[in-house]
């Protein structure tokens, strides 16, 4: 009869490890088929539940890690010439590492799908730390982004994406891709414009972004601009004609008044401290005219 050589209690249930042997009990008693290693895991693996990390256990089965939030204003780049169709999208991802949706676009009027045709996708993150994002209908075709997940739910390192099938397909992976969360546009911002003649106008501008996007993936901007005392604006002026996608910008300060707007292109930085106006363009009876800027977060 099997013999019971140990008792191991829960406060659900008891375990009882039994030995069979054949024979009366003596040193050749034969041994049981599955190792006490092997059956202490399973006592842990029932006792714990499926959740348990059973480290050393031969059939190991690690949990998902804990879930963190990857929502936010993503871009994706590369500038490989196997993305050349499709070397930068971008638009909001919503939800966590263990489940994720979003809406993406491409950054280019002259890729392979325009800026207004958004897609949708969805993705998760596995045990090992790897995001995938899956998305379909990108112009007849399948994008499929993966990286590993930054402990902060920012960024993806060791970044690919591939899109096979349709106009966008790309001729190979493209790998060593940036994958980047943009801090939002929020908060007080100084700094300056300049034109070609040198005349230099300095700037104050207080701004919040939306938190969450439009249906394209895209996000607005609310505020207003401070300039020094001149004919061509009465400060504040309000911001207009906002979007803010990937590491990119546009907004327009327009006076009702004066009739004059400024209407400001730009990047800026991953954590949104600094805003580099590639282009600012004057109109109005002031204008024409039109340089760079830059705006520092306070």
């Amino acid at each position: 009869m099997p013999r019971v050589i140990a008792e191991f209690s829960t406060s659900a249930m008891n375990f009882l490890y039994l030995e069979s042997f054949s024979g009366p009990q003596s040193s050749t008693m034969s041994r049981p088929t599955r190792s006490k290693s092997a059956f202490f895991c399973s006592i842990l693996f029932l006792s714990l539940g499926t959740s348990a990390l059973l480290s050393g256990c031969a059939d190991e089965t690690i949990a998902n890690p804990a879930a963190i939030s990857v929502t936010g204003n993503w871009q994706i780049a590369s500038t490989a010439a196997a993305a050349i169709k499709l070397s930068a999208l971008s638009g909001a991802f919503t939800g966590t590492s263990a489940s994720l949706t979003g809406i993406l676009h491409s950054n280019s009027a002259s890729a392979c799908i325009a800026p207004t045709t958004a897609f949708g996708v969805t993705g998760s993150t596995n045990t090992t730390g790897v995001t995938t994002v899956t998305g379909a209908n990108v112009a007849g075709g399948v994008l499929t982004l993966s990286g590993t997940l930054a402990a902060n739910g920012k960024s993806l390192s060791n970044a690919t994406y591939n899109v096979v099938g349709g106009s966008c397909a790309f001729s190979a992976a493209v790998t060593g891709a940036t994958a980047q969360d943009y801090t939002p546009i929020t908060g007080n911002y100084t700094g300056s414009f300049s034109d070609s003649s040198g005349q230099v106008l300095t700037v104050a501008a207080a701004l919040t972004q939306s938190p969450t996007s439009d249906a394209n993936g895209n996000f607005t901007l609310n505020g207003t601009g401070t300039f020094p005392s001149n004919p061509c604006f009465n400060s504040p002026v309000t911001v207009s004609n906002t979007q803010v996608t990937g590491g990119s910008f546009t907004f327009t300060y327009a006076d009702p008044t004066t009739q004059n707007s400024v209407t400001s292109n730009g990047t800026f930085s991953t954590d949104g401290t600094t805003l580099t106006v590639t282009n600012w363009t004057l109109a109005g009876p002031c204008g024409p005219d039109s340089g760079t800027g830059l705006l520092t977060k306070q």
